[in-house]
């Protein structure tokens, strides 16, 4: 009895605390990094992470008003882009504005920034000049006085003997004496009005514009924008009242084979803008009095 009593020790009871931890020790060497013991509770630390950048207050601003690859941003730089572009046309077309006055098509001349300088033997400005009305009233009566540099007087006391235009009207005559001396440097220019007078060219053309200032004259059309282009003769004769001009468009080196015009008032802006080639001396009450649509009748030029 006292034998069978007696308990039997569970098959492998008596190692059962020993085997037990080194089953813990073994699991929870594999569970650490290189073989290392976990920290107490069983835990690991977290990896340290690195903040992320922040956006600088204005690009967030751009990105929040115009998302990345939105239709928004895609217009928006559209938009840059055109104005861009718009701005360098400006910049690239701004130097071939015409700042000429455009004599032949009826706009006002240029006026000089500074003194104008010429080339007396070149015939050609040097120097540039900036578009402006000119602000002073017409002066009644005839001009009177010497060209500075040289010129020839102007008024009455200039009729004296050479070459006259001379242009009949329904309102009178009027005559300007040409500037044949070789200084004056525009021999062409009257050889070419001297041929298209002599052959009836101007006869029954109009004065297609008449201002307080200037009356112009000599298109075939009649428009302001007829007749052809020859190569521009300058001097340094000034634009005094009475004074006989050629129109010219934006080109200095150009001007109009049959537009002249005739200035009813000092107008020392013109001077070595355009070419100068006659003064009147007779007849400067009847280019006062002519009105826009008045005829030429006949105009010639004679050797007095």
């Amino acid at each position: 009895m006292s034998q069978s009593n007696k308990r039997k020790p569970a098959s492998g009871s008596g190692q059962a605390g020993p085997k037990q931890g080194a089953s813990n020790r073994s699991a929870s060497s594999k569970g650490s990094p290189q073989g290392r013991p976990a920290a107490r509770g069983g835990s690991t630390r977290p990896p340290v992470k690195s903040a992320p950048v922040q956006n600088s207050s204005f690009r967030g601003s751009v990105n929040r008003a115009l998302p990345p690859f939105s239709m928004q941003r895609y217009v928006a730089i559209w938009a840059v882009a055109t104005l861009v572009l718009v701005a360098v046309l400006l910049v690239l077309i701004w130097p071939f504005r015409n700042n000429s006055g455009g004599l032949v098509s009826g706009a006002q001349p240029t006026t000089a920034a500074n003194a104008s300088q010429v080339d007396a033997v070149g015939g050609s400005p040097v120097s540039n000049v900036q578009t402006a009305q000119p602000t002073q009233l017409p002066v009644a009566g005839e001009a009177t006085g010497t060209a500075p540099g040289g010129g020839s007087p102007a008024g009455e006391n200039a009729a004296g003997a050479g070459k006259f235009f001379v242009i009949d009207t329904d309102k009178g005559r009027i005559v300007a004496k040409l500037h044949t001396d070789a200084s004056a440097n525009v021999a062409r220019t009257i050889a070419n009005f001297e041929q298209k007078a002599n052959s009836g060219y101007f006869d029954g053309l109009v004065f297609h514009r008449v201002e307080d200032w200037v009356v112009q004259g000599g298109d075939p059309t009649g428009t302001g924008s007829g007749g052809n282009q020859i190569p521009s003769e300058y001097n340094r004769l000034p634009f005094v009242t009475g004074a006989l001009g050629v129109a010219r468009t934006g080109d200095p080196t150009q001007m109009n084979d049959s537009q002249f015009f005739i200035v009813k008032r000092e107008s020392s802006h013109l001077n070595g803008q355009y070419t100068n080639w006659g003064q009147v001396v007779e007849g400067l009450d009847v280019v006062n009095a002519l009105a826009k649509g008045d005829r030429m009748t006949k105009v010639r030029v004679e050797n007095r």
